[in-house]
């Protein structure tokens, strides 16, 4: 039996067309597939810690006859005495009794800010001192350290130190608080609403509770290793707040 032209060509050109009818194939210059070669996967921020930049202020110490001289820029740290041979088991005093009370709160400012930034650099941080206690937040990326010495006074209540006054205690206590500079600024701490004069201390505090914070015991006339054993500490509180909250100081 013969099949007509017409019919011939029509079974080849069944032939031709695909097995399986589905959808167009899709153009690799379609805008579906440029949206999905622009989706590539983004490198992860930096989240570790020490990606956050510190900044140190000097904490805040006052004394008797007024305030400390203030640091020279540039100025090297005051030279720290050295262990006799009689006394080389038990490392020295960094204060010296001949000095003022004013000079005395310098050296030992500048002593836990020199020390807190190597402990910092050691660790990791970009860190860098700043020349006074305060400073705006809200206005840029990091953390800012700042602190203030303090001690209790007879009842218990929290007083700001004065270094020479002759207080009673033998250490003081040390606040240090981690501000977010992204966020608005906060007090370190704020003057209680009802004080009592006392030579001995300055007025009544009570520290920020809504500030990260935390309190050490520093003897009044500490060693070396005593400062540093407490930045350390600083750098260790540091890291494990930077850590529970990695996108909180990164903003």
């Amino acid at each position: 039996m013969f099949h007509s032209p017409f019919r011939l060509m029509f079974f080849l050109l069944l032939s031709l067309l695909p097995a399986r009818a589905g959808a167009p194939k899709r153009s690799e210059h379609s805008p579906a597939a440029l949206s999905s070669a622009n989706r590539a996967p983004r490198q992860p921020q930096d989240s570790s810690p020490t990606s956050v930049p510190v900044f140190v202020s000097d904490f805040e110490l006052f004394a008797v006859g007024g305030t400390a001289r203030p640091r020279r820029s540039g100025a090297p740290a005051p030279k720290k005495p050295t262990a006799t041979s009689s006394s080389k088991d038990a490392p020295p005093p960094v204060l010296e009794e001949t000095e003022a009370p004013a000079e005395q709160a310098r050296q030992l400012m500048d002593l836990f800010s020199d020390t807190l930034l190597e402990s910092l650099q050691k660790a990791g941080y970009r860190a860098v001192r700043r020349a006074a206690s305060g400073g705006s937040s809200g206005a840029g990326k990091g953390v800012a350290l700042r602190g203030v010495f303090a001690e209790p006074d007879d009842l218990n209540r929290i007083r700001r130190a004065i270094l020479g006054s002759r207080a009673p205690g033998g250490k003081f206590l040390l606040y240090v608080g981690s501000f977010n500079l992204s966020r608005p600024d906060q007090p370190l701490y704020l003057l209680a609403p009802v004080q009592s004069a006392d030579s001995r201390y300055g007025p009544v505090i009570t520290p920020n509770a809504y500030v990260p914070m935390v309190k050490y015991e520093v003897p009044k006339n500490p060693t070396e290793e005593d400062v540093r054993k407490v930045c350390d500490d600083m750098v260790r509180n540091l890291t494990a707040l930077l850590s529970a909250n990695p996108a909180a100081f990164a903003q």
